[in-house]
């Protein structure tokens, strides 16, 4: 299919969102994840669904993303929105969209690691307004120049992938065998098993385990649907909750 800038740019600009402040909470615990990139996407390019099961694949990769201090392991933002984008324009399955997804968001690290590096001048631009007694300075330094510079690294690279990716995928696949591309497809279903594992290595441990296999045994063994599987989480994380609340509670009066 053909993508016109407008949508190109609309998809640059959820990006610049997802990483924004002006959404709070939403942008970054919602925009800025996979699964709503990918859904947003595939609105825009007009095949939600799509683009909602690509994005869903391409987030199970990132289930154990953490952004801690100058660490930054790939940008799955970038990988929801320019890589749903460029698999719906390409007509690529789920597991090639994987694939291209994760070095798209490795190489948009490189932008975040220059927006931060940027952003330290306008700390210390900040801290000589400050000694000149300029404080009304401070905050139009805190939010304009840097909220400038983020949308130029986010809005631009992002508007000119999707614009122009597609060419580029599409002249790839046109040169690739077919075994290149069960590569491809074989890396890509790998890859979830690696996000997976990366979220079971944060949260792995020997009271939570029982309860991952517990999901893992209704799933595969009794074909229960995720939802309810999810619901059974809760209701059990609830009671386990309410039950650690009250034997406090019973200690205190005590």
């Amino acid at each position: 299919m053909e993508v016109s800038f407008f949508q190109a740019a609309l998809i640059g600009f959820f990006y610049y969102l997802s990483w924004s402040p002006w959404c709070t909470y939403v942008g970054f615990f919602t925009l800025n994840r996979p699964l709503v990139a990918g859904f947003i996407t595939g609105i825009i390019l007009g095949h939600p669904m799509e683009g909602a099961l690509i994005g869903a694949g391409i987030n199970v990769i990132y289930l154990g993303f953490i952004s801690a201090g100058g660490a930054q392991m790939g940008d799955p933002s970038f990988a929801g929105y320019a890589g749903t984008a460029l698999a719906i324009i390409s007509n690529l399955d789920v597991s090639t969209a994987m694939a291209i997804s994760v070095p798209l968001g490795t190489i948009a690290t490189v932008l975040w690691i220059a927006k931060m590096t940027v952003n330290s001048f306008f700390v210390h631009w900040a801290d000589r307004e400050v000694e000149k007694g300029n404080i009304n300075r401070v905050a139009f330094i805190n939010v304009v120049p840097p909220q400038i510079l983020l949308f130029v690294v986010s809005f631009i690279p992002a508007t000119l992938v999707v614009y122009y990716g597609p060419s580029a995928v599409n002249g790839m696949l046109s040169i690739l065998t077919d075994n290149v591309l069960h590569v491809f497809n074989v890396i890509g279903a790998m890859l979830p098993a690696l996000g997976i594992a990366m979220n079971l290595k944060l949260i792995g441990n020997s009271f939570t385990m029982p309860f991952f296999v517990l999901g893992i045994l209704l799933a595969v063994q009794f074909k229960m649907d995720i939802i309810i599987i999810s619901i059974i989480g809760v209701v059990i994380a609830l009671t386990i909750s309410a039950m650690k609340n009250s034997s406090q509670s019973g200690e205190g009066r005590m």
